[in-house]
């Protein structure tokens, strides 16, 4: 079984996948935020072996959740939970923003690799 991270966004959805053993995340792809988004992910999870969902969720720097946070979650809801399996919320401050940095501000494929941020972070706190 491996864990999917999710950097989700108004117009993208960065995908991150797990190692078999739940040790260490990859980048996978980036996936539209449109109409067939629920299709796009049933897809990965059964392609996968997707046992658990990591999602991002953006929070301040108080550590609050703003008004992208709430979208967010709202957007979790609708089209994650339906899908069955355990979502974990976890807290995204600043992965992006990482990315952009190494990266050099670069394209899409930003969205991908702060979805492996977000699992690997959450990999290395809580799946000892």
């Amino acid at each position: 079984m491996r864990i999917m991270g999710l950097d989700i966004g108004d117009k993208r959805i960065g995908v991150a996948v797990s190692d078999e053993n739940v040790t260490m995340a990859f980048p996978h792809s980036v996936i539209a935020n449109d109409r067939r988004i629920v299709d796009s992910l049933k897809k990965i999870i059964k392609d996968k072996n997707i046992s658990k969902i990591v999602a991002g969720i953006p929070r301040n720097l108080k550590g609050d959740i703003g008004h992208q946070g709430k979208k967010v979650e709202a957007f979790i809801e609708e089209n994650i939970k339906p899908l069955g399996l355990p979502v974990i919320n976890y807290d995204e401050r600043f992965t992006t923003k990482i990315c952009a940095k190494e990266m050099g501000k670069g394209g899409k494929d930003i969205d991908k690799f702060s979805a492996s941020i977000i699992l690997n972070d959450y990999l290395s706190q809580y799946e000892k």
